[in-house]
C-alpha cells in the first residue's frame, strides 16, 4: 500500500467521520429542542395566568403563550408604507458584475452595503372573553435572541444604476461594474399573532417572557405551537436518518480499510517468512552454488541491480527477476510487469 493510497484513504475516512459528527450534533440539537418543546407548559394570556405563575414561585422555566403584538411605546413607522411595527430591518444591497480571468466570464456579485435594525419594547396581548374583562399582556424581553422569528417584507425595490462615462472607464480597468441597488425593508407589524416560548416570570404584576436558562431554545414565531413542534421534530428525524446513513458508511469504510490493513500485514509477514526461509535454504545450498561457479555456470541477473543472480520469484505474476538484496527493499510492484507483489519465494535457477 503506497503513501498516496494511504493519504487518499485517510482523507476519505476523515471527511466521512467529520460529516457523521456534524449531522449527529445537529440531530442531538434538534432532538433536544423537540423534547424541550414537548415538555413546555402551554398557557393562555388571561387573568388566570398571573395566578398560575405566582403559584409556581414567580417563574415558569419553559412556557408557551400566544398573543397579538402590541407596542409598549410609539411604534416604528415604515419609511415607504403606512404600516407600523415593533421591529424594523432595512437592508441595502449593491449588485455588481466582476470579471473572472480564469473562467473568462462576468460573474454577478451581491454586496451588503448597509443594514440597520431597530426595535421598540412590545408585548403579546391575549384575547378578552368578554367586553368587561381586562386584556392581559406578556412583555417580550430580548426578541433578537429568539429563533424562528421572521419579519414581514413590506418594501422591496430594485433600482438600476446608470454609470457615468468615467465610472465605465474605471469599471473596465478594475474589472468591476455596478449594475443596480436593491433596498428591502422588513418589519414585525402590530397585531401580528406571535407564539413565544421561553422563561415566563412576573414582576410587580407584570408578566415577562425572556430567554430560558441553560441550553434551552428561545422562540418567537408566527407559527403555532403544534406547527413549530412538527417542524423541529421533522428536522430531527431528517438529521437522524442522515446520521444513520453516515454511520453505516463509516462502518463499511472501517471494515474495508481494516481488511486492507490486515491483508497488508499478512502480506508483509509472508514476505518476511519467505525471505527467512530463503536465507536458511541458501546456507544449505552454498556448496552446490560454488560448484556451479566452478563449472562456469552463469545464472540470470537481477533486473533491478543487474549484478546479483536471480534468487526470488514474484507472486502472483510468477516473474523470476529479483535477487535477495533487491527483494529485501520491500518493493510494492513487480519490476517487470508492475503488478502488485503479494509474496516472494526463493527460486533456484538451473
Amino acid at each position: 500500500m503506497d503513501f498516496e493510497k494511504i493519504l487518499e484513504h485517510c482523507a476519505i475516512f476523515s471527511i466521512d467521520a467529520a460529516l457523521l459528527a456534524v449531522f449527529y450534533r445537529l440531530y442531538k440539537e434538534k432532538s433536544n429542542c423537540a423534547q424541550n418543546l414537548k415538555e413546555a407548559q402551554h398557557f393562555e394570556i388571561n387573568n388566570d395566568l398571573i395566578r398560575k405563575v405566582e403559584d409556581s414561585g414567580g417563574t415558569i422555566p419553559y412556557a408557551s403563550v400566544t398573543g397579538k403584538v402590541k407596542a409598549l411605546s410609539s411604534p416604528l413607522q415604515s419609511d415607504h408604507t403606512p404600516l407600523r411595527g415593533v421591529m424594523q430591518e432595512k437592508i441595502i444591497n449593491e449588485y455588481k458584475i466582476r470579471w473572472i480571468p480564469s473562467l473568462r466570464i462576468w460573474s454577478p456579485v451581491d454586496n451588503n452595503i448597509n443594514r440597520k435594525v431597530a426595535s421598540v419594547p412590545f408585548s403579546l396581548i391575549g384575547e378578552a372573553k368578554s367586553l368587561f374583562q381586562k386584556k392581559r399582556a406578556v412583555e417580550i424581553i430580548n426578541p433578537f435572541l429568539a429563533e424562528e422569528l421572521v419579519l414581514n417584507e413590506v418594501y422591496n425595490n430594485y433600482r438600476k444604476y446608470d454609470e457615468s462615462f468615467g465610472e465605465t472607464i474605471i469599471g473596465f480597468l478594475s474589472r468591476e461594474h455596478t449594475v443596480g441597488i436593491k433596498e428591502v425593508e422588513n418589519m414585525l407589524l402590530e397585531n401580528t399573532t406571535l407564539t413565544a416560548i421561553g422563561k415566563l416570570t412576573i414582576e410587580n404584576e407584570n408578566l415577562k417572557m425572556s430567554p430560558p436558562d441553560g441550553n434551552v431554545t428561545y422562540f418567537l414565531t408566527t407559527l403555532s405551537y403544534d406547527s413549530l413542534y412538527n417542524k423541529i421534530n421533522s428536522h430531527a428525524r431528517l438529521y437522524k436518518g442522515i446520521t444513520i446513513v453516515m454511520g453505516i458508511i463509516t462502518s463499511v469504510l472501517i471494515a474495508y480499510y481494516g481488511k486492507k490493513i490486515y491483508e497488508e500485514i499478512r502480506r508483509r509477514i509472508d514476505r518476511r517468512r519467505d525471505l527467512q526461509r530463503y536465507l536458511e535454504a541458501k546456507k544449505h545450498a552454498s556448496k552446490s552454488s560454488s560448484s556451479k561457479k566452478v563449472s562456469g555456470y552463469k545464472p540470470p541477473k537481477c533486473v533491478v541491480c543487474l549484478e546479483d543472480p536471480v534468487e526470488m520469484i514474484v507472486l502472483d505474476c510468477g516473474h523470476a527477476c529479483l535477487c535477495f538484496n533487491c527483494a529485501d527493499r520491500r518493493l510494492q510492484t513487480c519490476p517487470m510487469c508492475r503488478k502488485s507483489i503479494h509474496r516472494l519465494i526463493p527460486v533456484y535457477m538451473p
